[in-house]
């Protein structure tokens, strides 16, 4: 089975549509959604409902953006290392605004974690690593191989899958492996979307680390000409520009 694999949506609509569109050209059987499909380009009720129609061939969990949007944004982030600030409060409420109450609905009955098994593989789908509180564990930006064992400690499975961190990362660590895609909606300096394709057959698992192409410029340019609160931080962090 083909299994696709993406993360940190972030609002960016043209980024799913590129990356869906190569997903259905390669036949893909099932899409692993990592959260974070919201927040970020001013376009999270396009891409929640984008996702809602795709729901009966996708395992989804929602990542600190969903969470965030149903329980309230904390003063703090990261392992309590930045504070937020009032232009990502700002930016928050215009969040709830854009949504719609079905779209919140959806996001509410998400899961935080699944653990489920394809092709005979036990595979386990979170945003971030989850320790027994359901808290998500020390935040490290690119874990190394020994980092990524401790960060899945105590959760038995053959694959593990996670995002929020935006950098693409692999490992295979006694058997084991360990994905994030990458930001599908935060190219950086590029026109690039990342995902990743997983392939189990008879047992054998391969991973194809993959990138769509697609206008990046006219994200930005919705994203000026909107002018949503915190709109320059987030062409700064997550487009690597500004006005």
């Amino acid at each position: 089975m083909k299994v696709g694999i993406i993360s940190d949506i972030h609002g960016n609509i043209k980024a799913l549509e590129a990356v869906l569109q190569e997903l259905k050209n390669k036949n893909i059987e099932k899409i692993i959604v990592l959260g974070d499909l919201i927040g970020g380009a001013p376009m999270s009720e396009k891409v929640v409902q984008k996702i809602m129609v795709l729901q009966d061939k996708l395992i989804i969990v929602k990542g600190n953006r969903e969470t965030h949007l149903i329980e309230g944004l904390p003063e703090v982030v990261h392992d309590e290392k930045f504070k937020v600030t009032q232009e990502q409060k700002d930016a928050h409420k215009y969040l709830g605004s854009e949504l719609s109450d079905k779209s919140k609905q959806f996001i509410e009955n998400l899961p935080r974690k699944i653990e489920c098994e394809i092709e005979g593989k036990k595979i386990y789908v979170s945003h971030y690593p989850l320790d027994s509180k359901g808290k998500f564990r020390k935040h490290i930006k690119k874990p190394n191989s020994q980092e990524c064992e401790e960060l899945f400690s105590g959760i038995d499975a053959d694959i593990y899958l996670y995002g929020h961190t935006h950098i693409e990362n692999y490992h295979i660590i006694n058997g084991k492996m360990y994905i994030n895609p990458g930001a599908l909606g935060c190219p950086g300096k590029t026109d690039l979307a990342p995902y990743g394709i997983l392939n189990i057959e008879n047992e054998k698992v391969t991973y194809e680390q993959s990138y769509a192409k697609y206008n990046v410029q006219e994200v930005i340019d919705y994203m000026k000409k909107t002018q949503f609160p915190g709109y320059k931080g987030t062409l700064k962090l997550f487009y690597g520009t500004s006005e």
